[in-house]
């Protein structure tokens, strides 16, 4: 059994091996052409497809932050909507238990209410 064991690693270690130097032989020939042909080095299609490779991690990090960051801009929002509405509600409530009159609310006031999707900001007049 570890006579197996041993070959198929030496199988796998001679592969690796092959697989390298495919693989720098490929990168020698495509300078030698690239040379040959006045090209640019950076026109290498093995360093290309490194660097889009790279490329291509960068935009999938890119994309997770993206979304984690849209996530947390939302989660936000919605809490300062919530806090925001239910301080508008409790000014609303001493004012009317006031008695104190109220002005109706500014065009800037209502545009602010629209954009946070708070509801009409009806401020009643009232006097008690």
């Amino acid at each position: 059994m570890e006579a197996t064991v041993e070959k198929l690693e030496a199988m796998f270690q001679k592969s690796e091996a092959d697989l390298e130097y495919i693989e720098r032989r490929l990168k020698l020939d495509f300078i030698n052409s690239t040379a040959e042909n006045g090209r640019f080095a950076g026109e290498n299609p093995a360093v290309m497809l490194e660097k889009l490779r790279a490329i291509k991690a960068k935009h999938t990090s890119l994309c997770d932050q993206v979304k984690e960051i849209a996530a947390a801009q939302k989660e936000s929002m919605d809490s300062i909507r919530g806090h925001l509405s239910g301080v508008t509600e409790l000014i609303q409530n001493l004012q009317q238990t006031s008695g104190v009159e109220v002005p109706p609310p500014t065009e800037a006031e209502q545009e602010a209410a629209q954009l946070l999707n708070l509801g009409p900001t009806d401020r009643q007049t009232t006097t008690k």
